[in-house]
């Protein structure tokens, strides 16, 4: 029968000295991680309010004229990194990355600024554009995410 003895390890030492390394980042990390959680909680079932149909009732309906393009935010980028859509078509911006992103355009001459605010992972953001021109969009927290939106 063999016998356990108990030999000097440095275990413990080495378990100090992890705990003294990660003992300032142990509070951020668990900040990061109550941040990310809060937003997505607010952001939960968050949706853009509804595009105002100026038209008159018994007019023909435009659902018809539009159609919905989607943005996929995956990868730190945004896919495609260029749409082109017509004037009125819906654009649909979803964030499937891990981490929280915006879309954001400037104003720029005439051409009116756009912004999604703060997208938690999974979350979607809706953009009916009016105004024809090509806008120059990136993500406000990671400016090096860029993207383009033409509307003929």
């Amino acid at each position: 029968m063999s016998k356990r003895t108990k030999k000097p390890t440095t275990a413990g030492a080495d378990l100090r000295r992890t705990m003294y390394r990660y003992r300032f980042t142990s509070p951020a990390v668990a900040l990061l991680l109550f941040a990310c959680l809060s937003l997505a909680a607010c952001s939960r079932g968050a949706k853009a309010p509804p595009a105002d149909d100026s038209g008159a009732k018994g007019a023909k309906s435009l659902s018809n004229e539009t159609s919905e393009k989607k943005v996929l935010i995956s990868g730190m980028k945004f896919q495609p990194a260029t749409l082109t859509v017509n004037v009125g078509d819906t654009v649909e911006f979803t964030n499937s990355d891990l981490y929280p992103h915006t879309a954001t355009a400037k104003a720029v001459g005439d051409l009116p600024a756009f912004d999604s605010g703060i997208l938690a992972s999974g979350a979607s953001w809706r953009l009916v554009e009016k105004t024809k021109g090509t806008y120059d969009y990136i993500c406000t927290l990671h400016p090096n995410m860029k993207g383009k939106l033409v509307v003929q």
